[in-house]
């Protein structure tokens, strides 16, 4: 009942939080244009939206939209005017305008010119440049999230509870009968928003971003050549800033790790070297995706595997040292199966990938590739010590007929 009652509340205020916004000018104005030197005669056309005749008003409106932006203000001024007639129409010519103004804005803003003041704008560029791609990608996410890139310039402190409005929405658009997608747009949005340090963003709001990361829609935007530089430079200053701040849960790291490890996310890199540097807590998923119960060491085997996929030789030396790991994996084995799995055994596996070798050449008896994740995590592993033994002693044996680097 109290949870219910809390809902309730939430959006009462969100709702009056838009229509305060839109009578503000926050929400649907592009940063009107002061009024120009002839605000006397718009101020005659204003007064001419309540005259008597029929006629007068229309053809008031018709010379208001004629007259465009510098209007804004006035018609802005005129929504709370006492005429009933007069608010009307200046609210719907103020909402008709704002759109017709920021839809050419838009337009002006995606063809590079330098006149255009766009909310939000300064600090994105700040962050990612100014390119003809980084421009459409920021006029998509003022088309689709509009409301929350105002919000995070005007009314930082309402960013938590906006978020999370948002973000429950797209799980239940993604997640409903009618499995509305997510836009690139969106996902950009949710993704730069969150990545202020200085801006509050609780535990709950975060953890609802990983339906956003798992989503088909966001995932084929990442990899897609045309949209993926902008998208994934978004996505690496979010990563970064929030393992920076520790804002990830063990269960939001362990997703975004998978998601970078499944899609080929270089910046994922980071997130897999965190996680075994403080050798990840066990986590339980709450059923959420295909993992279920994910404990310490099968989140280690998932990022030494990232670091394989993602890496490079640089990190040989980094991996190397979990070659003399005995931990123990658990992982799901028939009975009296004595097929078994070593933090030492997936640091191999890794080091080999890295080095352009094939783990079959060294006594893997059951390694298999994994498209997501590079090796089949069942498949990793001896039978017997023996084979483990062998397949060490040939890597020392094969490292130390490498000529030495100088």
């Amino acid at each position: 009942m109290l949870k219910s009652t809390t809902l309730d509340l939430r959006s009462h205020l969100f709702a009056a939080f838009l229509i305060v916004s839109i009578l503000l000018g926050v929400v649907g104005e592009l940063w009107a244009q002061p009024p120009s030197s002839s605000a006397a005669s718009g101020e005659a056309l204003i007064a001419q939206l309540g005259d008597e005749q029929y006629q007068v008003r229309e053809q008031a409106e018709r010379k208001i939209m004629q007259r465009g932006a510098p209007m804004l203000p006035l018609l802005r001024e005129a929504a709370r005017s006492p005429d009933p007639e007069i608010r009307l129409r200046a609210t719907a010519l103020y909402r008709q305008m704002s759109d017709r103004v920021r839809k050419d804005n838009l337009r002006r803003f995606a063809d590079m010119a330098d006149d255009v003041d766009l909310p939000g704008w300064k600090r994105f560029q700040e962050r990612h440049g100014d390119t003809p791609a980084i421009r459409k990608l920021y006029v998509s996410i003022l088309k689709d999230e509009w409301d929350i890139v105002v919000a995070l310039e005007t009314q930082p402190q309402m960013m938590d509870y906006l978020l999370f409005q948002r973000a429950n929405k797209i799980r239940e658009d993604l997640y409903g009968p009618d499995h509305i997608q997510i836009s690139e747009g969106t996902a950009a949005a949710m993704l730069h928003a969150t990545s202020f340090e200085d801006i509050r963003i609780t535990d709950p709001t975060m953890d609802q971003l990983k339906f956003l990361l798992t989503a088909p829609q966001v995932t084929t935007s990442l990899q897609d050549p045309e949209s993926a530089g902008p998208l994934l430079g978004v996505f690496d200053q979010w990563l970064e800033s929030n393992l920076k701040s520790g804002r990830f849960s063990q269960e939001m790291r362990f997703v975004v790790l998978t998601t970078c490890l499944r899609e080929g996310i270089k910046s994922g890199k980071i997130v897999a070297k965190q996680m075994l540097d403080e050798r990840a807590s066990p986590i339980y998923q709450n059923g959420f995706g295909q993992f279920g119960a994910v404990n310490t060491t099968q989140q280690m085997m998932y990022a030494m595997l990232a670091i394989a996929k993602l890496g490079g030789k640089e990190d040989i030396e980094y991996l190397s040292t979990y070659l003399d790991d005995a931990t123990e994996i658990s992982l799901p084995t028939a009975q009296g199966d004595r097929f078994s799995t070593l933090l030492k055994d997936v640091a191999l596996v890794a080091v080999l990938h890295i080095s352009g070798e094939d783990p079959k050449e060294f006594g893997y008896p059951r390694i298999s590739t994994d498209p997501n994740f590079l090796y089949n995590i069942r498949s990793i592993g001896f039978t017997t010590d023996e084979q483990r033994e062998k397949a060490f002693q040939k890597w020392e044996k094969s490292q130390k007929a490498q000529p030495s680097e100088k």
